[in-house]
C-alpha cells in the first residue's frame, strides 16, 4: 500500500505538520550578545528612503534646472515612512499611515494637470541639455512662463518619487527583491550616463550601497528558501549549517548582515574613489566612443509604432531619431528628417562689443566616414608638438590666439564669459582666437584640452581672452592670410611648436571621401566660378576659392530644415550634392569642408553657436553685453587651417553671412522697437526672415568671375512646429495664470501643508483610540465575574511585560510560558516580582481550565500584583519613546 505523503506548512512559531505536531525554535548560532529584530523594520526603512532619495536627486542633477531641494527630501522621508508603517502589526499605526497615503493620493489628483505639465518641463529641459528634439514640448510650453518651470517641475518630481518610493518599499520593504530594485532605480541612473553626463558622487553611492545589500540579501533568500517554506533559510558557519524557521529570528540575522553589507559595500566605494584620485586614472576616451556608437544605434531604430501611440497628442511626440534641435548632433549626418526649435537658451554669454558674427566652437571633428564626423585620433608618434606648446605654457588650441598676440603686441584681447545652459555639457564653448589655458577656473573646474580637437567642459561657467578679428581686419575672409604674412618669433619651443603642428595638421586634415558628386561638384566650381580647367593653389588667394564655393552653395542649393532622412545604404554627402540639393547648417558644413580639402587646404567640422552683433541689444555696466543665446543660434561650420595663422571658421550655408535665418527680426535686434497690430487669435505667416511660422531660404548667385548677381527666393512652407505654438499661446495663457497664482500663493509646499494637516487629524484619531481602549481596559478589569476578570488581569499583564522584552512566542503552554518569562526575569535582574508573575498565570489557568471558583481575595491579589508589574516592574523602564509606544499604539497607559 503506498504511503500517503504528510504536508506540512510553516508558521512563525514553528514548524507544524498536517498532523498536528510541532517542531518549534530555532538553533541559536553562538553570539557575544543578543540581538534582536524590533530594529529590522527602521533599517528597512532607511535603505527604501535612501533609494528614493538617491534616485530623485540623480534625476534631478540631469535636468540643469533649479528643483525645490526641501519638497524631495521632505516627500521621500514621508513616503518611505508610510509604507514602512503600514507594514506594521498594530492597527493604529497601520490606518494611520493608510490615512495619510489616502490624503497625499487625493492630493495628486488634485494637483494633475500642474503634475502634467511639470512632466512637460523635465522631458524639455533634459531634451535641450541632450541636443536631442523636443519641439511638440515647446508648443505645449508656449504659453507658460520660465519663471514657472521649477515649481511645475518640482510638482511632478513628488508624483515621481511617490511612483519610485512604491517601487523601492515593494523591493526593500514588502519583499527582498534585488531585480525589482534595479529596474525601479537603474533606469534613472542610465537616462545621464546614456549621454556621458556625471551624476552627483553622493547619489551613485546611495544606490550601489542599496543594491549590494539588497542583493546580498536576495541571494541568501533566493539559495536557501525551501519550496513551500516561506521563512526557512540556511546560514553557513565554517562547515555548520544553522536552518532559521522563524520570521523573528531570520530578521534578527538580517538586522545584522544589513548593517554589515552597507558599511562594506561603502568602504568599497571609497577605496575606488581613493584609488582614482592617488593615480590619477580616468575613465578611457574609448568610452566616449561607445556612447557616441549606442546614440547612433538608437537613431536609426525606427519608432513609428511608438509616435502611432501618440498620434492625437498634438501631432506626435518628437523623439530620438526623428527630430534634432538646432543641427547640433555630434556630427551625425543625415539620420533625421529635420531641425526644429523651442526656443530654449543654450547659452549666456557676457561680452564686450563686437564686430560681424561671433563664431562659438564647440565639437570639432577632422575624420569623416560612414556619414558622420568624428575628432581625429593622435598617437604618442604623432604628436611632436604638445609639448613644445606646453613648455611655451599655452595648449595646442591658443595657436592661433598666440599668433595674432605676437603680430599684433599692442592689441588688448577682450573678455568673455560663458554659462552653459541647454547646450551640451561635454564641449567649451569659444570664440576663435581664444587663449583657452586661461579660463578663470581652478583645480577640477578647469577646462581641460584634447590632444587635438575640441576643449572638454568642466565648469559650466568660465571666462576667456580672445582677439575679435574684425578689429584687426575689416574683412573676414581675409584675416587668416593677412595674419601669417608676418609673425614674430617670440619663442623657439613654440615657433617649432607651430612647424610641427603644421606639418601634422597637413597629414591628417587633408583625406576627401571618394565621392563622384563631389568630384562633379569640384569640376564645376573650377570651371563656372574660378574659369578653370586645372587648379593651381599659388594662383588663387583663400578669399576667392572660399568666395567660389560659397556661391556655388548658393546657386545649387536650398537652405532648409526639413530636408529628409538620407536614405541606408546612401553616402551622406553624394545623396546631399547628387539629389537632395537641400540641407541645413550641417550639411554646408560637411561638403564644404571636403570642397576645401580638394582645393589644397586643411579643414575639418564644428559645431557650436553664432552670435550675430545686432543680438547685443543695449550695453550692461562697463560696456559689456549680456546675450541669451537660443537654441536657434545653433549652428555647424567648417573652418580652415591657414599656416601660420591657425583654425579660422569658413561659412558656406546660405543666409549666414554675418546673418542667421533661423531668427526673427526682433531676435536679431532686440534694441529694434516696432508696433505691431495684436495677432493673438491669428496664425503664424511665413515670413522672409525665417520665423516661427515657416522656414524661409534665402539664396543668392554671385559667380566669382562675374560682379553681376542675381537673386532667387525659395520658400519651404514646412512648418517646424513653431508655428502651432505660436497659435495656441493665447489658450496657454489662462494655464500660464493659474500656474502663477498657485505658485505666488503657496508654491509646492501646499503638498506638505495638506499632509500636515492630515497627520494632525491622524493624530486626534489616535488619541481618542487611546482614550477607548484604555476605558475597555479599566472596564475588563473592573466589570464582570471573578473568571473573566482574571483572565483579563493576565492577558494585560503580558501585554506590559512585552514593553520591555519580557515575551516569548513559541508554541507552549501557559504554565510554561510563566516559567520562561520568570527565567527572562531573573536575566533582567527583576528577582522580587517574578513569583508575581507566575501566580497571575497559574491563577488565570485555574479560571480558564477547569470549574473552580475564583474567590474575591485570589482576584484582588492578582489586581494587586498586576499593578505592581505596570507601576514598579514595567513603567520605570519606559523612558521617550517606548513610553510614547506604550501609551500611543499598546494603549496601556
Amino acid at each position: 500500500m503506498k504511503k500517503k505523503r504528510i504536508k506540512s506548512k510553516n508558521k512563525d512559531i514553528g514548524f507544524i505538520s498536517s498532523n498536528g505536531i510541532c517542531i518549534d525554535g530555532d538553533i541559536l548560532m553562538n553570539c557575544e550578545r543578543e540581538h534582536n529584530s524590533g530594529s529590522f523594520l527602521w533599517f528597512q526603512i532607511l535603505l527604501t528612503f535612501v533609494a528614493t532619495i538617491c534616485t530623485a536627486f540623480m534625476a534631478v542633477s540631469f535636468l540643469d534646472m533649479e528643483i525645490y531641494k526641501t519638497t524631495i527630501i521632505y516627500y521621500s522621508a514621508m513616503l518611505s515612512l508610510v509604507f514602512g508603517l503600514m507594514k506594521s502589526s498594530h492597527k493604529i499605526i497601520k490606518f494611520s499611515a493608510l490615512g495619510v497615503m489616502i490624503l497625499h493620493v487625493i492630493y495628486l489628483v488634485s494637483r494633475i494637470s500642474t503634475i502634467k505639465y511639470g512632466l512637460f518641463v523635465v522631458i524639455d529641459r533634459y531634451l535641450s541639455r541632450a541636443n536631442q528634439p523636443n519641439s511638440t514640448l515647446g508648443v505645449q510650453l508656449s504659453g507658460i512662463s520660465t519663471i514657472d518651470y521649477p515649481y511645475l517641475a518640482s510638482n511632478f518630481f513628488v508624483f515621481f518619487i511617490t511612483l519610485v518610493c512604491l517601487g523601492t518599499a515593494a523591493a526593500c520593504l514588502y519583499r527582498i527583491d534585488f531585480p525589482l530594485l534595479f529596474i525601479i532605480t537603474f533606469p534613472v541612473f542610465e537616462l545621464g550616463m546614456y549621454w556621458g553626463w556625471e551624476p552627483s558622487m553622493w547619489t551613485v553611492i546611495g544606490l550601489f550601497v542599496c543594491w549590494v545589500t539588497v542583493l546580498s540579501l536576495h541571494i541568501i533568500n533566493h539559495t536557501t528558501n525551501k519550496a513551500g517554506r516561506k521563512n526557512t533559510f540556511a546560514v553557513h558557519e565554517r562547515k555548520r549549517t544553522f536552518y532559521f524557521t522563524s520570521e523573528k529570528q531570520k530578521a534578527c540575522f538580517y538586522n545584522v548582515f544589513m548593517k554589515f553589507t552597507a558599511i562594506l559595500s561603502s568602504l568599497v566605494l571609497v577605496v575606488i574613489m581613493l584609488f582614482s584620485a592617488i593615480t590619477g586614472f580616468t575613465r578611457p576616451e574609448s568610452f566616449a566612443k561607445y556612447r557616441h556608437d549606442i546614440s547612433t544605434a538608437v537613431s536609426n531604430f525606427s519608432l513609428t509604432d511608438l509616435r502611432n501611440a501618440f498620434s492625437d497628442y498634438d501631432g506626435g511626440f518628437d523623439l530620438f531619431g526623428i527630430k534634432t534641435v538646432g543641427g547640433t548632433n555630434g556630427g551625425v549626418l543625415g539620420k533625421t528628417a529635420g531641425i526644429s526649435f523651442n526656443g530654449s537658451t543654450a547659452l549666456k554669454v557676457v561680452t564686450p562689443k563686437f564686430s560681424n558674427t561671433l563664431y562659438l566652437r564647440g565639437y570639432v571633428a577632422g575624420v569623416y566616414n560612414d556619414n558622420s564626423w568624428t575628432p581625429v585620433d593622435v598617437n604618442g608618434n604623432e604628436d611632436t608638438f604638445s609639448d613644445d606648446f606646453e613648455q611655451g605654457k599655452i595648449w595646442v588650441q591658443d595657436l592661433d590666439y598666440d599668433l595674432i598676440q605676437r603680430k599684433y603686441a599692442d592689441l588688448t584681447p577682450a573678455q568673455i564669459s560663458v554659462s552653459v545652459l541647454g547646450a551640451s555639457k561635454k564641449f567649451v564653448y569659444a570664440p576663435y582666437a581664444s587663449l583657452y589655458s586661461s579660463d578663470g577656473n581652478t583645480d577640477d573646474k578647469k577646462m581641460r584640452p584634447t590632444t587635438e580637437s575640441y576643449v572638454k567642459l568642466s565648469s559650466t561657467k568660465y571666462s576667456l581672452y580672445y582677439f575679435d578679428p574684425s578689429l584687426i581686419e575689416g574683412r573676414l575672409e581675409a584675416l587668416p592670410e593677412a595674419i601669417a604674412t608676418e609673425v614674430p618669433a617670440l619663442s623657439v619651443n613654440k615657433d617649432r611648436g607651430v612647424d610641427a603642428y603644421s606639418e601634422f595638421v597637413h597629414q591628417k586634415y587633408m583625406d576627401v571621401s571618394k565621392s563622384d558628386e563631389l568630384d562633379k561638384a569640384y569640376k564645376e566650381i573650377l570651371n563656372e566660378y574660378l574659369g578653370v580647367d586645372i587648379y593651381h593653389k599659388g594662383d588663387w588667394t583663400y578669399e576667392e576659392i572660399s568666395t567660389a564655393i560659397k556661391n556655388y552653395f548658393s546657386d545649387n542649393f536650398t537652405y532648409t530644415l526639413e530636408p529628409g532622412v538620407t536614405p541606408k545604404g546612401e553616402d551622406f554627402i553624394d545623396f546631399f550634392l547628387g539629389t537632395q540639393k537641400e540641407g541645413y547648417c550641417s550639411y554646408f558644413a560637411t561638403a564644404g569642408a571636403e570642397l576645401l580639402r580638394m582645393f589644397g587646404y586643411p579643414s575639418r567640422y564644428v559645431e557650436g553657436y553664432v552670435v550675430l552683433n545686432s543680438q547685443l541689444g543695449e550695453p550692461e555696466d562697463d560696456s559689456t553685453y549680456e546675450v541669451s543665446v537660443k537654441d536657434k543660434c545653433a549652428h555647424a561650420w567648417a573652418e580652415v587651417f591657414i599656416d601660420n595663422a591657425g583654425w579660422y571658421p569658413a561659412e558656406f550655408t546660405p543666409g549666414y553671412d554675418n546673418d542667421n535665418p533661423n531668427l526673427t527680426q526682433q531676435e536679431k535686434d532686440p534694441k529694434e522697437v516696432t508696433t505691431t497690430k495684436s495677432t493673438e487669435s491669428k496664425p503664424t505667416t511665413t515670413t522672409q526672415n525665417g520665423g516661427q511660422g515657416g522656414t524661409t531660404s534665402v539664396v543668392t548667385k554671385k559667380p566669382a568671375n562675374s560682379s553681376k548677381a542675381t537673386t532667387t527666393k525659395k520658400t519651404n512652407s514646412a512648418s517646424n512646429g513653431h508655428g502651432a505654438g505660436v497659435m495656441s499661446g493665447a489658450g496657454k495663457t489662462s494655464v500660464s495664470s493659474r500656474i502663477t497664482e498657485n505658485n505666488s500663493d503657496h508654491g509646492s509646499f501646499v503638498g506638505i501643508f495638506i499632509t500636515l494637516g492630515g497627520l494632525l487629524l491622524i493624530g486626534f484619531g489616535v488619541v481618542v483610540h487611546r482614550d477607548v481602549k484604555v476605558k475597555k481596559m479599566r472596564s475588563e478589569l473592573s466589570n464582570g465575574d471573578n473568571r473573566s476578570r482574571t483572565v483579563a488581569v493576565y492577558r494585560y499583564m503580558l501585554k506590559y511585560l512585552k514593553l520591555i522584552g519580557i515575551t516569548d512566542s513559541r508554541n507552549i503552554t501557559d504554565l510554561q510560558l510563566c516559567d520562561r518569562l520568570t527565567e527572562k526575569c531573573h536575566e533582567m535582574q527583576i528577582n522580587d516580582f517574578s513569583h508575581m508573575i507566575k501566580y497571575i498565570g497559574e491563577l488565570a489557568v485555574k479560571a480558564e481550565m477547569s470549574n473552580s471558583v475564583i474567590s474575591d481575595g485570589e482576584l484582588e491579589t492578582a489586581l494587586s500584583y498586576f499593578e505592581i508589574v505596570k507601576d514598579k516592574i514595567v513603567l520605570p523602564k519606559l523612558s521617550g519613546a517606548k513610553l510614547l509606544n506604550a501609551k500611543f499604539v499598546y494603549c496601556l497607559y
